[in-house]
Order: structure tokens, then C-alpha cells, then sequence
């Protein structure tokens, strides 16, 4: 809930990052020629007629039919036309040549990044006769499974033979073309489809006996070549969610939470363990509702899925965006691609931030207004904007950027083929709008940045390092609250979110999530900050209330559990064995702790065992003797102990490294 702002300058920052990531960007010069007309005679008109207006809609409305700002507005939006970079086939075919002589120096890996860029760059069959016959695409290809097959990667040579001969290479009577896919089967160990694919060579080459043999020599150098290679990285899948069956109330989650609370309650709705919760238990495994990559990883990972790229494959129209494979493509190219593909560069070029993708995701990916209006009531009821505490001028901005976006829609055709050209929106392209502007405010407090962990050295810990690669829109993980001592670890796989417990958490309990702020990293009047500022709630979690210190000055050395039957009192550890029998102030008992004391040391050896399995890479023995650990700990002690938060630290890389990892 939002609450009084004790420092409006830097929450006015957090709100204006989350909507413009770009000082540069031409959307800071729209909006200050359209507040011009707003800050002389007309300075209250934000206040005293914007903001006023009762709803989004009719705010989005005003802007285009009030005189103090519709000349502007409109006289801006008419000049959006399409900014993109398209195919050049001249560039494809140079790239291709400049592939084969880094292939011929053996420079595999630059020959792949060259042989990329002639792909990503080739128009589609038949589009430029003049150059290669109008098979530059296919001959790209052509000539990067020649670069996969010399790095022994069958699989992906092979799709790149495949989509060639799809894009009109002539494979009928090509016998180079079957010994290519003889090798690629080799590399697979298909071997029945490799002799398959050799006998078609024999016959298309005449039955040379010599050819074949020398094919058949190069299949099994191949063969044992890929077998002299070190393994590939292991393949990467879901966990299983605890509990019995599916959570037919929460979609993605375990059984073992359910929902409470209500948008009357302060706290809103929230998670709650419906019954106890072991530390390493997956309790969310739930697919984004819409997620998009940051631009400066348009190269490198795919526009759809987030996965590395390995071979990349184009958008038919434009050469902006990547995608891992046909199937991401096509599906990518079917709903919102085709409506972001000629816009998506003059929009990251209006400097908008990356959440304002996220914003017009949920729009073009929904495919028609019907849809987007029919999510529209949903997502309002999800998510919190807090409309009503925002300030005129950060909602007129919003407004401002709805109607940028909104006319990228409507150039794009997403309404379908317009009567005018004129940008004022009909009644349908406004309530769509008003989903837009509503998301714009929402997803500042509601949005996830997706990460991967990139590993640079030999040691899959010692090098790893986090790294943000985009941001999502989840409706089930964003039902959980924050805390500076979350009782969850949150990691990832392609756009889907995976919640794992990092505590025990008992029936009954909050289970929380933490937004960044946590208080191993930051202090609490720095926690505090940034939470009032960007999320407008102040925290009274437990480690805030206790003040709880950093990592470097947390305590060796916790405070014990009674253990008498009933008790919750915490008590001094011991400094010395002869005080281990001790008098507890609220149930006044004599209570002895030589057993809570002994079980705090075989915790503390678990969790040191776990950090010698990470040190030896066997992740799911570290994950086992980690959070037997961190149990052990919660029997007989509380928070803060400096081991057991190492050893949840610890258990978060392990399933970090569980979730998107990639070398580089």
C-alpha cells in the first residue's frame, strides 16, 4: 500500500527510470514541447484539470482533444513512420565470402559470428535476383553448416541444411548436399540416417566408389572426433513442484501455498504457506505472461525464449531482433512481432524504458483488441498501479507515452487498415490505450527482472556472475510480499520463474519474496529508501524492525530456542559450557542447551560439507547437505547467524545454476 513520501526528489527518479532508461532519447523533447503549453499562464493545468479526470481512459482522451495540448501532441504523432533496419543482400554475400576464408584459416568461431551475420542479414528467396540468383539466404545457411559441422555441432549444421533446402536451395540432385547431412547425422550418432544420407551421395555422384569411401572416412573422423570432446552442458528442465497434484487456484504454484488477503487489506493479496515448507522446496515453476530482452541482447539471445543464441535465425522482414530456432521465429512472427517488427527501432530509440516494452508486449502479443481488452479487466484486478497517489506530472508522462505507442499500434495495422490517418484513436483504440497506460503504472511495481548467470573461467561458482538479460510479468509471483529476509530464492529458466524456499516456513506463515533490497547487501535506512521510493510501502519485516546488520558484521554465534514444549523465547547462546544451563525468563523453566548447542554445530558442518560439493561441482549433493543444514539451524535457533545465511546464499547459486547458465 502506498504510503507518505519522506523523499519526493528521489522517488520522482525511481518513477521517471522505470518509464524512460534513455536521458537521449527523442520522447524527453516530445514531452517538454508539449508541457511548455502547461508550465506559463497555464502552470495548474496539470492539477487542476488533468488531474482531475476521473480514469485513465478519459485522461488518454483529454490529451487529444484539450487545446492547451492536442496541437502538440498530434502534430508530433503524425510523424511516426517505420524505423528499421532491413536485408541487404550485397552484405549477406560479402559476409559469406569473408566466413569461407576465416573457415579456410580454420577460425571456426569467427567464421561462425561472420557466417551469422550474412544469415541474419539475407533477404528471402527470390528477393534480389541480381545477387546469387535470389538464393542468398540459402547459400548463408549453406555456408554455416559447413562452419558447424567443421565444429563438430551436427545438430545445428543440420537445421541450417534443412532450412536452406526450405529456402530453395537445390538439393534433388545435389550430392554435396547429402554428404553434408551424412556428416551431421555422423555428429549425431544417427547412424542408420547417416548411411542413408551416404548411399543418396553415391547415387547422386554416379556411384564414385572413391567419393564414398572418402566420405564414409570423413564421417568416422567426425565420429571420433566429437567423441574425443568434452560433454555438453547438461539440459536444463523445470523442477517438480512439492506437493500433491496441481494448485488449481494458483497457476504454476504448489499445493503447498494458496492465497490470502484481499485489495481492502493493506498488505493486498498475498502467499501464505497452506502447510510447512522445507528449505529447497520448488513451490512456483510459472511461464511469464509477457517478457521481453533488453535491446543490447538482441545479438547474443533470443527475442522469444531468452536462450543463448548458437544459430541464429531471422525475422523474414527485418534484421533487428534474433531467434534460437525456426519454432521461436514463427511463433514470435504470428503474434507480437508482426506488429513491433518496423517500429521496435524508433521505439528504443525514443529512449522508453524496457518496461514499456513489457507494457506493449501485453498488448501485441494478446493479437486483437478484443483480446487485449478482455486481459485488460484481468490485469487491473492482478495488479496494483496506485493511480490515485501518483503524481500529475509522472501520470501525464505515461499518458504521453500511451499515445506514442498507441500510434506505433495503429501504423502497425493492429486495429486492422484505418479510414484516416489522423492519430486521434476511435473508441476501441482508446480503451486498448487505457490497458496500455495502466500497465505503464503497474509494471513498476509488479515487474521481475529475468537473469542468467554467466559463467567466464573453468569453475561453474567461483566465476559465475548474475546478469540481468530482461524483465517479465509474472501474475502468480507477484502476489508475494517483500521482505528483507526472504524465505524464497528466485531463478530462471528461458522467461519462465522458478521459486524455490531458502528457509523452513511453518503452515500458516508469510511466505516472502524480496524486490531487491536485502539485507545482506544494503542497510536498512538504504532498504527503507529505495522501497518507499520505488515500490511506496515502508517495510517492517523482521530484519528491518531488529535492524539486523549486513553480511561482514552478522554474528557467528545465534541466539538459541527454548527448548521447553510450548515456548517461543529465544535465548543468549552460551559463552561457555558451564552456562549452558540457563533460566528462561518467560516460561521460567531451567532448560539445558548442550543439545541445541551440539545441533548448531552438525548445521554448521552440513552447511560446510554443501560448500565443499560446490567446490567440487556436485550441485544436487550441495543442494541435499545445504538444506539439511539450514533445517537443522531453524529447530533450535533464530536469525541472524552469519553460516546459515552463507549456506542460503549458497543454496541460491546452486539453483541459479540450475536455471538459465551460460558460459562465455
Amino acid at each position: 500500500m502506498a504510503t507518505i513520501d519522506n523523499d519526493p526528489l528521489f522517488t520522482s527518479l525511481c518513477n521517471e527510470k522505470t518509464l524512460q532508461s534513455q536521458k537521449e532519447g527523442f520522447f524527453n523533447e516530445f514531452y517538454a514541447s508539449v508541457a511548455e503549453n502547461f508550465t506559463g499562464k497555464s502552470g495548474r493545468w496539470l492539477t487542476e484539470v488533468y488531474q482531475k479526470i476521473p480514469s485513465d481512459a478519459e485522461r488518454l482522451r483529454r490529451i487529444y482533444d484539450d487545446p492547451v495540448v492536442a496541437y502538440e501532441v498530434q502534430g508530433t504523432l503524425e510523424h511516426v513512420e517505420p524505423v528499421f533496419r532491413g536485408k541487404d543482400a550485397k552484405f549477406s554475400w560479402q559476409r559469406r565470402e569473408q566466413a569461407l576464408k576465416l573457415l579456410g584459416e580454420n577460425k571456426l568461431q569467427q567464421a561462425l559470428i561472420i557466417a551469422s551475420q550474412a544469415v541474419m542479414r539475407a533477404p528471402g528467396q527470390g528477393v534480389d535476383r541480381y545477387i546469387d540468383k535470389g538464393l542468398t539466404l540459402a547459400l548463408a545457411l549453406w555456408t554455416r553448416a559447413e562452419v558447424f559441422i567443421r565444429m563438430l555441432d551436427g545438430k545445428h549444421a543440420l537445421q541450417d541444411l534443412q532450412l536452406a533446402a526450405k529456402c530453395g536451395l537445390p538439393v534433388k540432385q545435389n550430392a554435396d548436399y547429402y554428404a553434408r547431412v551424412a556428416k551431421c547425422y555422423a555428429l549425431c550418432g544417427e547412424t542408420g540416417r547417416a548411411d542413408v544420407a551416404a548411399k543418396l551421395f553415391h547415387q547422386l555422384s554416379g556411384h564414385n566408389d572413391y567419393a564414398l569411401g572418402r566420405l564414409k572416412e570423413d564421417m568416422e573422423d567426425l565420429r571420433v572426433l566429437k567423441q574425443e570432446t568434452p560433454a555438453v552442458e547438461m539440459e536444463r528442465k523445470l523442477p517438480k513442484l512439492a506437493g500433491e497434484g496441481v494448485n488449481v487456484e494458483i497457476e504454476g504454484a504448489s499445493t503447498k501455498i494458496k492465497l490470502t488477503g484481499s485489495k481492502e487489506d493493506p498488505r493486498g493479496r498475498y502467499v501464505i504457506a497452506a502447510e510447512d515448507l522445507a528449505p529447497g522446496e520448488a513451490i512456483l515453476t510459472e511461464p511469464a505472461y509477457a517478457a521481453c530482452l533488453h535491446p543490447k541482447y538482441f545479438g547474443t539471445h533470443c527475442t522469444g525464449c531468452f536462450a543463448r543464441l548458437v544459430a541464429p535465425v531471422a525475422c523474414p522482414d527485418c534484421c533487428g531482433v534474433a531467434f534460437c530456432s525456426i519454432a521461436c521465429r514463427d511463433k514470435a512472427c504470428a503474434s507480437y512481432h508482426r506488429f513491433e517488427c518496423q517500429y521496435l527501432d524508433l521505439m528504443i530509440g525514443s529512449g522508453m524504458s524496457i518496461l514499456c516494452h513489457v507494457a506493449l508486449r501485453m498488448v501485441t502479443q494478446a493479437g486483437t483488441p478484443e483480446k487485449v481488452l478482455e486481459e485488460g479487466r484481468m490485469l487491473r484486478e492482478t495488479f496494483c498501479a496506485h493511480t490515485e497517489h501518483r503524481d500529475p506530472e509522472d501520470h501525464f508522462k505515461r499518458t504521453l507515452m500511451t499515445a506514442f505507442l498507441l500510434r506505433c499500434l495503429q501504423k502497425a495495422e493492429f486495429f486492422g487498415r484505418r479510414t484516416t490517418e489522423a492519430p486521434e484513436p476511435t473508441e476501441q483504440e482508446l480503451q486498448v490505450g487505457a490497458v496500455l497506460l495502466s500497465a505503464l503504472q503497474s509494471l513498476q511495481f509488479n515487474a521481475h527482472e529475468v537473469y542468467e548467470t554467466r559463467v567466464s573461467g573453468d569453475h561453474r561458482f567461483d566465476s559465475a556472475k548474475v546478469q540481468y538479460i530482461g524483465v517479465g510479468i509474472y501474475r502468480t509471483a507477484s502476489m508475494f510480499n517483500h521482505e528483507c529476509y526472504p524465505g524464497v530464492t528466485r531463478s530462471f529458466l528461458g522467461t519462465s520463474i522458478i521459486l524455490h524456499t531458502s528457509r523452513p516456513i511453518a503452515a500458516g506463515a508469510v511466505v516472502p519474496e524480496n524486490y531487491g533490497p536485502h539485507f545482506l547487501r544494503q542497510p536498512k535506512p538504504v532498504r527503507q529508501r529505495n522501497l518507499r521510493s520505488r515500490y511506496w510501502f515502508k517495510c517492517d519485516c523482521r530484519a528491518c524492525t531488529e535492524d539486523w546488520p549486513q553480511m561482514e558484521k552478522l554474528p557467528s554465534k545465534p541466539r538459541l530456542r527454548c527448548p521447553s514444549e510450548g515456548c517461543a523465547n529465544v535465548l543468549p547462546y552460551p559463552g561457555k559450557p558451564s552456562q549452558r544451563s540457563a533460566k528462561c525468563g518467560k516460561c521460567k523453566k531451567q532448560v539445558n542447551l548442550e543439545a541445541s548447542v551440539k545441533m548448531l554445530e552438525a548445521s554448521e558442518q552440513l552447511c560446510t560439507s554443501g560448500a565443499e560439493m560446490m567446490a567440487d561441482e556436485r550441485v544436487d549433493e550441495a543442494i541435499a547437505l545445504l538444506t539439511k543444514g539450514i533445517t537443522l539451524f531453524a529447530q533450535v535457533a533464530v536469525p541472524p547467524h552469519k553460516p546459515t545465511h552463507v549456506a542460503e546464499e549458497s543454496l541460491r547459486s546452486c539453483f541459479a545454476d540450475k536455471g538459465n547458465a551460460n558460459r562465455y
